[in-house]
């Protein structure tokens, strides 16, 4: 009996040798937080290379992955000798241009964008600047005329049309943008201007007063985007101003009553205005529905964590590394903020003594991001591509 013939053997076949059909759905399937993998993909050969710096491939690509990764952290830094900056942390292999500005405060990040202010003129000869890290883009603008507390929100033009928008925001950090930019005057009224990078001018002020004078702005607090309305965190959280990007007008929100100390405002996880703060070893989450009639809107206590089981500064535990809740460490609670939170991704920044950890809220995974101690943190979340570079 004749012997039979070994099986062939698969190993020594390259990827190259499978048909076209099938490269562009392997290549579809590479996990954006990891753009490093896009890279060496395109570095293979000239097919692939030209696959993956085709706009109607980036496009499908993005809409498989649909929320973009967070690229990276964004905060404040004090330097020695008064000076200051602010820093980009790196979470993925993604590298900008630029890690550090000096003389800067880091204000907001959405839409692949990262408004910065100007401090001390070190950077650039403008008051604020809009930066796209994955393109390496600026863009310059002056304020108008601040008092002493002003807030401010960069956002797509597209975002602020009134009934919906028809930018999906997934590689838009190169159009048109707005800068909402909100301000209490000498006489206790708070107006709102808005800045077009398509005009590059300011649009007229919008005023109105609030009924107790509790307007002052938060300056540094994360402001969070529902729908085409802007919330600002102001008088120390005691009080939230809301501006409608389609309808020019402002307007003033209670936040929760419950609400003690310091919170942060975010897009809920099922719609509407969101609202976060830390009681005791408590993080408290609370919804608010947004409708037509603001006067029947009301908040839901939502979600309620225990931060007690966080590691304390002594414990040991690896950068990005996700774990579960269930440390057995104890952290006294006037260590414990809410400094930020990540849009779509569900996820909130909180400050402890050990350094900032990132809580999923729906999972309830937590990583350690940094073993520093911010006030604010701001995520930079967009796609990055072979196509951006």
């Amino acid at each position: 009996m004749a012997t039979p013939p070994p099986p062939k053997r698969l190993c020594g076949r390259s990827l190259l040798d499978l048909s076209d059909d099938i490269i562009p759905e392997i290549l579809l399937r590479l996990q954006p937080h990891d753009p490093r993998r896009l890279v060496r993909c395109s570095a293979v050969c000239k097919p692939w290379r030209r696959l993956l710096t085709d706009p109607a491939f980036l496009r499908r690509y993005r809409a498989f992955h649909g929320v973009p990764p967070m690229l990276g952290l964004l905060f404040h830094l004090e330097l020695p000798s008064s000076r200051f900056l602010a820093r980009f942390v790196r979470t993925t292999s993604f590298r900008p241009r630029t890690l550090d500005h000096a003389g800067c405060y880091v204000r907001d990040a959405r839409h692949g964008r990262i408004l910065f202010s100007n401090a001390t003129g070190e950077e650039n000869d403008h008051d604020l600047f809009v930066w796209s890290p994955v393109t390496g883009e600026r863009w310059g603008l002056h304020m108008p005329s601040p008092f002493d507390s002003w807030s401010v929100a960069v956002l797509c033009a597209a975002a602020a049309r009134e009934g919906g928008c028809d930018c999906d925001h997934l590689d838009c950090h190169g159009g048109p943008f707005l800068v909402a930019f909100v301000d209490t005057d000498d006489d206790g009224r708070t107006y709102a201007r808005v800045y077009s990078s398509e005009t590059g001018a300011w649009s007229d002020a919008t005023y109105a007063q609030h009924p107790n004078d509790l307007a002052d702005m938060d300056m540094m607090h994360p402001v969070a985007l529902v729908g085409n309305r802007i919330y600002f965190p102001a008088a120390e959280s005691k009080t939230i101003v809301e501006y409608d990007l389609g309808r020019r007008k402002l307007a003033f929100v209670d936040p929760p009553l419950a609400h003690q100390g310091h919170g942060i405002l975010m897009p809920a996880m099922g719609g509407g205005l969101g609202f976060a703060s830390v009681r005791g070893s408590r993080l408290y989450v609370w919804s608010r529905e947004t409708g037509s009639d603001r006067t029947a809107a009301a908040w839901t206590q939502s979600r309620v964590l225990e931060l007690n089981t966080l590691p304390d500064r002594e414990t040991r535990v690896p950068l990005n590394q996700p774990t579960a809740l269930g440390f057995t460490e104890v952290l006294m609670e006037e260590d414990m903020t809410a400094v930020g939170f990540a849009e779509v991704l569900g996820v909130i920044f909180v400050r402890t003594s050990a350094g900032i950890f990132a809580i999923n809220l729906e999972s309830g995974q937590v990583k350690k991001m940094s073993s520093r101690r911010p006030d604010v943190v701001i995520p930079y979340m967009s796609f990055y591509t072979p196509g951006n570079f």
